[in-house]
C-alpha cells in the first residue's frame, strides 16, 4: 500500500524510547477530577487517543503543588498512585508513550483551587483581579523541589514522560516575559537572568529522576507583542534547557492564539518553530502545536523541516483514531474538527467536555469507543428525514449498527444549512466537515433519496419501524420592522451571491449567524455594518467568540449594539441609537433574528411508525454539536426492543 505520509509515520527514538510515528496527542483537561483524584472518565478518554494510534498521549493539567492550580487540583499522593498507574497503563498497552503534563500556573493560578497565596515573578494584581505575591528565593526552591517530586511521582506510576507546561503564559513563561518579569535581582532583567529560575527547576527534575524518564516542555515560541520574548529568545533558552530536557513542543502566548478558532490559520505557530529550528542552537526534537488539523498538513510541516513532529489537540478530540485511519488508507473515515471550540468552552465554562462532531469523546467510560459500537439487538427498518448534519449522523450511526436505513432529503444534496460553508473562505473547517458528511451519504452505507419531499403518505409507503425526523429550522423574518420585505435572510447571501447588491451592506441581528455572515460579506470586499438590539452579541461568547470578535476587528466590521431598527427604506436603514435617530446607507439588507423549528411533519407522522424521534434544530434550535449528539444517541437507541 502506498505510504502518502512517509515523514508523519516515520518512527523516532528519543533517549532509548521508540515513537511509532511523529504524532503527539496534546495535553488538555476535561475536568474529570473528584476530590483530587482523576476519574475513570479520564482513563477512557486518554486510552482512546492511544488506541487511535498517537505515538505520545498526554494526561493534561497535573498540578505540581498547592498554589499551582488554575483547575480543580489533582493531588499527587499515595492513594492516587493506582489511578495514575491505570492511566499510564491504558496508554502504553496500545503502543503509546505515556506522558503527564506538569503544571504551575504562577500568576494565572486560581485562588479557588489553592489554599496558599497565588505567586508569580512580581507583586501585582492581574487583569482577572487576582492578588499575586512575588516569589522569593525560598519560594523558588520549594517550587523547583515540587517539580522534581512531581516528575518522580509520575515516573513511579509508570509514565514515560514528564511534560512541563511552560506555554500559554504559565509560570516559566512569566519569568521569561520582559513585560511580566520586572524583577531587579538575579532572576530579572537580562534573558540570562530571566531564564535562571526555569533552568533551575529543570535541572532539579533531571537530578531527581536520572535518565530513565523523558522530560519535555511545552514552550510558547513568541509572546506575540512588541517587546516581548521572541523565537530567538526561546532558541537561546532551549540551547541551555536541552541539557535537561529531551524534546520540546512549541505553542504560543495569548489566549486567542493558544486556543485558536477556525478564524486563525492552520499551523499558526509554524513560523516560530521554523525560526527556532533554523537558529542552529537546538538539537533536541521539536513538535509543533497549533491548528494541526489534517494529516496532509502535518506531513508537509515535517517534510519541510520546520518541525520533527506534530502535536494535535482538537483533531484527536474530533477523531481519536485519526492516526490509524490515515495509516490504513481510510482518510474518508476521518471526522474533521470544526475549530468551533465547543470542547474548550465546555471544559472551561460549564465543566462538561463535549465535541461537536464526536458525541462520545471524553465519555468513553459510559458509551464505549465510538469506532467499536456493536450491532443492535434487533435489526430495524429505519427512515431518516432530513440530510443535514443531524440526519447524516443518525443515518450513519443506525446503519453501522446493522439497521436497514433510508435517508430522505428534499434538496439536491446533503448538508442542510451547513452547505453555506462551501463558498465561504473563512469557514474552510466547516466546509471540510460538509464534504465528510456528503461522502458518508455517497458511501453506500445507507440509502439516500434526494429531491424527495417526505410526506405522511411516503412514510406509510416505506413502512419503517423507526423514524428519525431531522427537518431543521426555518428563518424568522423581521416582520416587526416596516419595510422588512426589502431584506433577505443571511443564508441567501451564501447560496446566491447575486443578491448581495452594491457595496454598502447592513445585517440586522448580531447573533452568531448575523456576525459570521457579515464577516463573509466583508471578506468579499463589501462594507458591512451589523445592528443588534441587545447590548451584547447573543451567542458570540467563549473562546469561539474571541475568534469571531478578533476577525470582526481585523476586517473592520462596525457592530452597533443596543440599537432599535425603525425602518428599512429603498436605500437605507433607519434606527435609534442611544435615543438618537440615525440612518445608514444600505444597498442590501440581510437579517438574522432567529429560527423556528420545523416540527409540522413530526406531528403529522407521529403515529405512522412504532417509534418516531425528533432531533437537531427541528427539536430545538441550537448549534451543530447539539444536533449531532441528539442524532447519535437517537440512532443508538434503535432496536433495543
Amino acid at each position: 500500500m502506498e505510504n502518502r505520509y512517509p515523514h508523519l509515520f516515520a518512527p523516532m527514538e528519543i533517549r532509548g524510547r521508540v515513537l511509532k510515528n511523529r504524532i503527539m496527542s496534546a495535553p488538555n483537561m476535561i475536568f474529570q477530577v473528584l476530590d483530587g483524584r482523576p476519574t475513570d472518565y479520564y482513563v477512557g478518554y486518554l486510552e482512546h487517543k492511544a488506541r487511535g494510534g498517537a505515538a505520545i498521549v498526554n494526561m493534561g493539567e497535573v498540578n505540581i503543588c498547592d498554589g499551582s492550580s488554575h483547575t480543580p487540583r489533582i493531588e499527587l499522593i499515595d492513594k492516587n498512585l493506582n489511578i495514575f498507574g491505570e492511566i499510564a497503563s491504558s496508554m502504553k498497552q496500545h503502543g503509546a508513550l505515556a506522558s503527564a503534563e506538569l503544571v504551575h500556573g504562577g500568576r494565572n493560578a486560581s485562588p479557588r483551587y489553592n489554599t496558599i497565596p497565588v505567586m508569580g515573578p512580581v507583586d501585582e494584581v492581574t487583569e482577572m483581579g487576582t492578588v499575586v505575591k512575588a516569589m522569593q528565593i525560598p519560594d523558588m526552591e520549594r517550587v523547583a523541589d515540587k517539580f522534581a517530586e512531581a516528575a518522580a511521582y509520575v515516573q513511579h506510576a509508570g509514565f514515560d514522560i514528564a511534560h512541563v507546561h511552560s506555554g500559554h503564559g504559565w509560570l516559566f513563561m512569566q519569568f521569561l516575559s520582559p513585560f511580566i518579569n520586572t524583577r531587579t535581582d538575579e532572576f530579572g532583567g537580562s534573558l540570562e537572568n530571566r531564564m535562571r529560575f526555569p533552568l533551575m527547576c529543570l535541572k532539579r527534575m533531571r537530578e531527581r529522576v536520572g535518565n530513565k524518564l523523558l522530560i519535555s516542555m511545552r514552550l510558547s515560541g513568541s509572546e506575540r507583542r512588541e517587546g516581548g520574548f521572541t523565537p530567538a529568545d526561546i532558541a537561546e533558552f532551549l540551547n541551555h534547557a536541552q541539557e535537561y530536557i529531551d524534546f520540546v513542543e512549541i505553542t504560543t502566548d495569548g489566549w486567542e492564539y493558544s486556543m485558536p478558532t477556525s478564524y486563525l490559520p492552520w499551523g499558526l505557530n509554524r513560523p516560530f518553530a521554523k525560526e527556532i529550528k533554523a537558529s542552529g542552537k537546538v538539537d533536541i526534537p521539536l513538535f509543533l502545536l497549533g491548528r494541526i488539523v489534517s494529516a496532509e498538513y502535518a506531513e508537509e510541516v515535517i517534510a519541510s523541516g520546520d518541525a520533527d513532529g506534530v502535536s494535535m489537540a482538537r483533531a484527536l478530540i474530533a477523531d481519536p483514531c485519526l492516526p490509524n485511519k490515515i495509516k490504513a488508507g481510510r482518510e474518508d473515515l476521518v471526522v474533521p474538527c470544526l475549530g468551533c471550540q465547543r470542547c474548550t468552552d465546555g471544559d472551561n465554562f460549564s465543566r462538561f467536555f463535549q465535541c461537536s462532531v464526536n458525541p462520545t469523546t471524553a465519555h468513553e467510560t459510559r458509551h464505549g469507543f465510538i469506532e467499536q459500537v456493536g450491532p443492535a439487538l434487533h435489526k430495524r427498518k429505519v427512515l431518516v428525514i432530513g440530510g443535514g448534519p443531524a440526519g447524516v449522523m443518525a443515518a450513519g450511526t443506525a446503519a453501522e449498527r446493522g439497521h436497514d436505513v433510508t435517508l430522505v432529503e428534499k434538496g439536491s444534496e446533503l448538508g442542510g444549512t451547513a452547505r453555506y460553508a462551501k463558498d465561504d473562505a473563512l469557514k474552510y473547517d466547516l466546509a471540510r466537515y460538509l464534504r465528510y458528511i456528503q461522502a458518508r451519504g455517497a458511501s453506500g452505507l445507507f440509502k439516500v433519496m434526494l429531491n424527495t419531499e417526505a410526506t405522511p403518505e411516503l412514510v406509510e409507503e416505506l413502512a419503517p419501524d423507526h423514524v428519525i425526523v431531522a427537518t431543521g429550522a426555518t428563518p424568522l423574518p423581521p416582520t416587526f420592522i416596516p419595510g422588512w420585505e426589502r431584506s433577505r435572510h443571511v443564508l441567501d447571501a451564501y447560496f446566491d451571491k447575486s443578491v448581495i447588491e452594491g457595496d454598502n451592506i447592513v445585517v440586522i441581528g448580531g447573533g452568531l449567524s448575523g456576525v459570521e455572515a457579515a464577516l463573509y460579506m466583508a471578506d468579499l470586499g463589501k462594507k458591512v455594518t451589523v445592528l443588534e438590539k441587545f447590548d451584547k452579541l447573543p451567542g458570540v461568547t467563549g473562546c469561539y467568540g474571541w475568534g469571531v470578535l478578533g476577525k470582526v476587528a481585523e476586517l473592520g466590521v462596525p457592530v452597533l449594539e443596543h440599537v432599535d431598527v425603525q425602518e428599512i427604506t429603498a436605500d437605507a436603514v433607519r434606527f435609534i441609537d442611544n435615543g438618537e435617530e440615525k440612518e445608514i446607507r444600505a444597498d442590501s439588507v440581510f437579517y438574522a433574528v432567529g429560527m423556528r423549528s420545523n416540527r409540522e411533519l413530526y406531528y403529522a407522522i407521529a403515529d405512522k411508525a412504532p417509534f418516531v424521534d425528533i432531533v437537531g434544530d427541528a427539536r430545538q434550535v441550537a448549534r451543530i454539536g447539539e444536533a449531532t449528539s441528539q442524532a447519535y444517541f437517537a440512532a443508538l437507541d434503535i432496536g433495543t426492543f
